[in-house]
């Protein structure tokens, strides 16, 4: 079950971290410095740590882990900017502006859907991931993907 989930996780974050690339570097390109070094940021880890869990790899996990809390913090900074630009518009232009706060609104809330949900999940799992882990080594047992080697060197 756990190694299905690494898989699906794994693959997810690379699909992930294309489509983010897709939309921060062709969909809505930014001349502040800022946003396309965050964009790479995300979609460095998020490629990293799905390749990292795929391979199987302790520190896919965490890479995993870090990309996913990266992702968290840059998903509540931009619905928070877009709350209070929606706030702002509904203050400043009137009937126009309540038209255009709705609409940030609803961006806001499309922001959470593609860049909140999947590492909220991911988290619970690599959570559930690491205390398999710390259960198979406290056990003495091998941990998945690895290879069992005996007292004197051998497999």
């Amino acid at each position: 079950m756990l190694e299905r989930g690494r898989r699906l996780y794994g693959l997810l974050n690379l699909t992930f971290a294309a489509l983010y690339a897709w939309i921060g570097f062709e969909l809505t390109p930014s001349r502040r410095l800022a946003f396309p070094i965050g964009v790479l940021l995300v979609c460095v880890l998020l490629a990293g740590g799905g390749v990292g869990l795929l391979a199987g790899a302790r520190w896919g996990r965490k890479l995993a882990g870090l990309a996913c809390w990266t992702l968290v913090l840059g998903c509540g900074v931009v619905v928070g900017a877009l709350v209070a630009s929606s706030a702002y518009l509904r203050g400043v232009y009137g009937g126009f502006g309540r038209g255009a706060a709705v609409v940030a609104l609803l961006v806001a809330a499309l922001v959470v859907e593609v860049a909140g949900l999947l590492p909220l999940f991911e988290l619970r799992f690599l959570r559930r991931l690491a205390q398999s882990e710390r259960s198979a080594l406290a056990s003495g047992a091998p941990r998945s993907g690895s290879l069992a080697v005996s007292d004197d060197g051998r497999p």
